[in-house]
């Protein structure tokens, strides 16, 4: 995943840029993303959030 993606956690649903998620823990596996918030290391949870993208007329 992109470092400058906007992730969601699904457990406590803090969003934020991917590079946040880095692990913090021990325990944590590093290849996976893990909320700064919650604690939360389950990659299945984590959702990516598309930006609304407008152009002024």
């Amino acid at each position: 995943m992109e470092a400058n993606k906007i992730v969601e956690c699904g457990i406590c649903y803090f969003q934020g840029v991917a590079k946040d998620f880095t692990p913090v823990t021990v325990s944590a596996d590093f290849r996976a993303l893990e909320c700064p918030k919650c604690l939360n290391n389950d990659k299945e949870s984590f959702a990516e959030i598309k930006k609304a993208e407008g152009k002024a007329a």
